[in-house]
């Protein structure tokens, strides 16, 4: 039941609750929650250094509640030509499920790569709750056409980084009432 949910507390997805839209501005969902650790990976972002996809880029697609619609951009692109390939942090997320994971035993599929203001309330609500790792988090937000958004954990900075880094980490997000 949504009446329980709160920061820190285990969400519907079995995933880790780090935002409650208390003052109710949001359309569309009232919390969002991180994936389980356990169902985290590294990944790239993107194949492509030499494109970008407008749908992703610029301050909107970095707005908190805008990660869902940026994942599905990735993804509807990424079977044209956007992304070399699909096995982006987007794809990733998008395709989190159960039997994908093991950490997830419910029925939810509805997983997407957080936004860059996703990702930064994220940090600064789990930091210490959700078994972050202290590393580098992919958004689905573009920088430019060869970089990304990442959010750092170490130190909680946010900056661009280039797509095809394998390194960085991919932990899914889903919105939800």
């Amino acid at each position: 039941e949504t009446t329980l949910c709160k920061v820190g507390g285990v969400g519907p997805g079995g995933g880790t609750i780090f935002f409650v839209d208390y003052q109710d501005i949001y359309t569309g969902f009232n919390f969002l929650e991180a994936a389980p650790a356990a169902c985290e990976l590294a990944k790239a972002w993107s194949s492509d250094t030499t494109h970008s996809l407008t749908a992703v880029n610029g301050w909107a697609a970095r707005a908190v509640g805008r990660g869902q619609a940026n994942t599905t951009a990735m993804v509807a692109n990424g079977v044209v030509d956007y992304l070399a390939d699909t096995s982006g942090a987007a794809f990733f997320a998008n395709a989190l499920a159960v039997g994908t994971c093991a950490a997830i035993t419910n029925s939810k599929d509805d997983w997407f790569l957080g936004s860059l203001g996703e990702m930064k309330l994220m940090y600064d609500n789990l930091i210490g709750l959700g078994n972050l790792s202290l590393a580098y988090y992919w958004s689905s937000s573009e920088s430019i056409g060869a970089d990304a958004w990442i959010q750092d954990t170490l130190v909680g900075v946010q900056r661009g980084n280039v797509k095809t880094t394998a390194s960085i980490m991919v932990r899914p997000v889903r919105a939800f009432s």
